[in-house]
């Protein structure tokens, strides 16, 4: 079959089209021009990208929509007209892949969750679509591992054998009018699932009621219960209790949110029955994903990209970062992402950023839902009590810079200054 994607740079969306070309497909798309950190893994692919064009628009061809999209996108609008067939994002995963759905969701921590489950599951047929556009797919699979994203209820078109709730967390304020709604939404994802797996620890997630149920958590009571040993400046001793048997894990990644998510990954594990004393040689293998707390050495600086763009994903990764590098200078770089998030929780976002030793605002990062508006930028400004403003002087002054932390931060297109400052520079990932 020929797939056509339209707006194939976003993270599901090129996951998407990775997994299709594995599965003996022919794949290309369209998008804009502007550079997006997927782009690269689509050019390894040789998947063909093309600029938004009425002309592309050919028959005999599967198209499938990125939800930022409507009949105002010209390609959609001659698909359209043409009365071709058109699937959304999460129409066309809820229609092609009907084996072992194993949905990963909640406010937070869905991508690196899905990538430890991913990790785990490596001696498993199966078919990932993760959250920073990672996507493979092995034909004849036995599992299907996915995000599934509670934006605009796009979840709620899923059935599943096993549904994981991370966290349930007021966000995507251009949709949901306050936490009730996004509470209600999680509910009816729920009762499309054969197993549900939940945060224990979570206020909203263990109130969510399903008659065969799998907690984690630190709480007692969890199904699967983790107990903290020891923490290090780059991961914990944890002990997991499940059954009254006690596994203990080393896990070698600072902050306690990756502790969450891996209670997660292993209660799906063991959901299906598998050996949990083959968990520690995976998790040794297991590697961020792109965009969460990513590395790169510059000079004598530590850079990182990371996607956190809410308030608790933001308080997580300084978290993280403190505990990692807690004899370095910081300095963050954050882009906000939409108008709508950052002033909607403008309480939450105030003080924030208080623990770095320097901090600068980019420009909000738009994306698609909002048009730039100059007014709106100001009260954003604001709400970070006037702060520096990241310009070209700000990369200068972070070239000279020496043993610090260099935190960009946002879900946007922040991650591109960093190509430029390593660009000609002698560093390794």
């Amino acid at each position: 079959m020929k797939y056509y994607f339209v707006g194939i740079k976003g993270t599901g969306m090129s996951a998407l089209a990775k997994v299709l070309l594995d599965l003996g497909n022919e794949v290309l798309g369209s998008d804009v021009k502007d550079s997006y950190f997927t782009d690269s893994s689509l050019m390894e692919r040789n998947i063909l990208i093309k600029s938004f064009n009425k002309d592309n628009i050919k028959e005999d061809i599967i198209y499938i929509a990125s939800s930022c999209y409507d009949s105002e996108n010209v390609e959609i609008k001659e698909i359209l007209k043409r009365g071709y067939k058109l699937y959304y994002y999460h129409e066309f995963i809820s229609e092609y892949f009907g084996k072992k759905k194993i949905g990963i969701s909640g406010t937070h921590g869905k991508t690196t969750t899905a990538h430890i489950i991913n990790t785990l599951f490596n001696d498993e047929r199966k078919v990932s679509i993760i959250g920073d556009g990672y996507g493979r797919g092995e034909k004849d699979y036995d599992y299907f591992i996915f995000e599934a994203c509670e934006y605009k209820n796009h979840f709620l078109v899923y059935d599943y054998d096993t549904l994981v709730i991370n966290n349930i967390d007021l966000d995507h304020l251009d949709f949901f009018h306050n936490i009730d709604e996004v509470f209600k939404s999680f509910q009816k994802a729920s009762e499309k699932c054969k197993n549900l797996i939940v945060n224990n620890d979570d206020e909203y997630c263990k109130k969510i009621e399903h008659d065969n149920k799998i907690t984690f958590g630190f709480s007692e009571g969890s199904t699967i219960r983790g107990e903290i040993v020891d923490t290090y400046y780059n991961g914990y001793l944890l002990d997991v209790w499940i059954e009254g048997k006690r596994y203990r894990y080393i896990i070698p990644f600072p902050g306690k949110f990756i502790i969450y998510d891996f209670l997660a990954a292993i209660s799906v594990y063991y959901c299906y029955n598998k050996n949990l004393n083959k968990v520690q040689e995976k998790i040794y293998k297991f590697e961020r994903p792109k965009r969460r707390m990513q590395e790169y050495n510059f000079l004598d600086n530590v850079i990182i990209d990371d996607y956190a763009h809410h308030p608790s994903e933001i308080k997580e990764c300084l978290g993280a970062i403190k505990q990692k590098y807690y004899d370095k200078k910081l300095i963050v770089i954050f882009q906000p992402h939409t108008y709508t998030r950052t002033l909607r929780l403008k309480s939450k976002f105030e003080g924030i950023f208080d623990c770095a030793d320097e901090f600068y605002l980019a420009k909000t990062f738009s994306s698609k839902r909002e048009i730039r508006n100059k007014s709106l930028e100001q009260e954003v400004e604001a709400i970070f009590n006037n702060p520096n403003k990241f310009n070209h002087h700000t990369m200068v002054k972070i070239k000279k810079t020496r043993n610090s932390v260099i935190l960009f931060i946002g879900a946007g297109n922040i991650s591109e200054c960093i190509k430029k400052i390593l660009k000609n520079g002698k560093n390794r990932k």
